[in-house]
């Protein structure tokens, strides 16, 4: 799995997709490591074990979003793929769990190439499922190789063990004779959301997504899945998609027509202006100086790891600092200055350069501080929030610096802060700190809206700033909004 970031700092290698191993996740480990998760593969575990298949695993890997991933990297990722369809032999059906946004050097459409890849294989007979996250770039060339498309409901993502259940079951309709094989239709209007606006609470994605469910109760739609795209992938067919898994064809392309034009109707509601550093600050001093009884959150949603973002930006704790605001800071992407950490010891003192060396300049130097070492941890939490509920997160070797109040809360593998237990695993207590500083774009609202006394979102540099018109795209269709804002679209 793979959301890629055209324009990130960071390089993605086979390595990448490891997932804190050796190697990729193989065959019957595959099983054995999701059963019993809240995640997309779970779900399929759970139906499959109720339904007494013999299931088998294929392999798994996930790397953090990052830049392309190269064609030698892409090319073994689908050669251990194929041989493990291959070698499973004649199977009845196929369920896959893939994200949508992967970008490889020689196959920009990566997941579309993967499902026909696996197609030619297990051949035209056997039943295709996926599951994928709502910021996928769909293709036309992926939905002709399925039979059904399924995406997750909700940003932040907490639905993908519900959605991995449902697409099982149709799956299990399907090999049961309950359901006729389905069809998978398309609808892409010319347009590149950003994401900063996709939250599924409110706004067009939560519209979007209730219009789909409505067309659900036609007899011939099996489900509608809206996609929101990633917009930060340069290739032609990046952005929004209407997905529509059918048994009736007039009827699947009417619905996913009708939903792409309601996503070209609303895609001003997309656009969003956010504060700068300075001002987003402003705001929260006010906010706590007013009285507030919980903490204020400051989102860096530009340099957010989980949407490619180098995650150790500094412009906004730059801020912060010069200002001499007490509050705390995670995770920052140093394993430098975690290293000099643990050299220096709990109780040290002693001058740092944190963050600001993995992106090009503009986004922030290195902030030079005389800090603390107040907690080391070896990065592993088990996470408590919706997104990352009851799996094991791996940060690597990681630290709280203390500068003048302030925790830094520093790690050595590059993450969205999207659970609490980033802070709890250095000994911070999110709860009381009056200022906190997480780097995400939205997964983080799952466990931290309900302990904030407001979120702020902030316009501070970073390879995955919500202003698409800042982006040099090459590849990309055109005319497309909102990089050429006067397009039409005749369907």
């Amino acid at each position: 799995m793979h959301e890629t970031n055209s324009f990130s700092p960071v390089g993605t290698t086979f390595a990448s997709f490891h997932t804190g191993r050796d190697d990729l996740v193989n065959g019957i480990e595959v099983i054995e490591d999701h059963r019993g998760t809240f995640t997309g593969l779970g779900g399929f575990i759970d139906v499959a074990d109720a339904a007494g298949w013999d299931l088998i695993g294929t392999v798994s890997g996930h790397a953090t979003p990052s830049g392309n991933v190269p064609a030698a990297a892409y090319d073994e990722l689908k050669r251990r793929l194929i041989d493990r369809v291959r070698h499973a032999g004649d199977v009845d059906g196929v369920l896959l769990y893939l994200h949508g946004a992967m970008l490889a050097e020689n196959a920009p459409d990566a997941e579309g190439d993967l499902c026909a890849a696996v197609r030619e294989v297990v051949g035209g007979d056997v039943p295709i499922v996926v599951e994928l996250d709502l910021h996928g770039n769909i293709t036309e060339a992926m939905c002709r190789v399925v039979n059904a498309v399924y995406v997750y409901r909700t940003n932040p993502h907490i639905d993908a063990y519900e959605r991995g259940i449902e697409a099982a079951r149709c799956l299990q309709q399907m090999l049961d004779g309950a359901l006729a094989r389905p069809a998978v239709y398309i609808s892409k209007p010319p347009m590149i959301p950003p994401t900063i606006n996709m939250r599924t609470a409110e706004g067009p994605m939560r519209d979007l997504i209730e219009r789909g469910i409505d067309w659900e109760a036609h007899p011939g739609i099996v489900t509608t899945a809206v996609f929101g795209g990633f917009a930060y992938a340069d290739f032609d067919q990046v952005g929004a998609a209407m997905v529509v898994t059918a048994t009736d064809p007039a009827l699947g392309q009417r619905c996913a027509d009708s939903l792409g034009r309601a996503a070209w109707e609303m895609r001003e509601e997309f656009l969003k202006s956010i504060p700068t550093p300075e001002e987003a600050l402003d705001q929260a001093l006010a906010i706590i100086s007013a009285g507030a009884e919980r903490p204020v959150v400051l989102a860096d949603v530009a340099d957010n790891p989980g949407g490619g973002g180098s995650g150790d930006t500094t412009e906004l704790l730059r801020v912060i600092l010069a200002r001499g605001v007490p509050g705390a800071a995670a995770a920052i992407f140093d394993p430098e200055a975690v290293q000099q950490a643990i050299e220096a010891g709990i109780g040290a003192e002693r001058d740092f350069r944190i963050g600001g060396k993995v992106g090009p300049p503009e986004h922030g130097q290195p902030l030079e501080v005389r800090g603390r070492v107040t907690r080391l941890s070896d990065g592993f939490f088990v996470g408590h929030g919706p997104v990352v509920r009851g799996q094991t997160v791996a940060s690597g070797p990681s630290a709280c610096i203390e500068v003048n109040g302030f925790k830094l809360v520093v790690t050595s593998i590059r993450h969205a802060a999207n659970d609490r237990g980033y802070f709890k695993m250095v000994g911070v207590v999110p709860e009381e700190e009056p200022l906190l500083v997480v780097k995400s774009r939205g997964h983080f609202r799952a466990d931290f809206e309900p302990i904030a006394e407001q979120i702020i979102e902030v316009d501070a540099p970073g390879a995955a700033n919500p202003n698409v018109l800042r982006y040099p795209f090459q590849r990309v269709r055109r005319p497309v909004w909102p990089l050429d804002p006067g397009v039409a679209w005749e369907e």
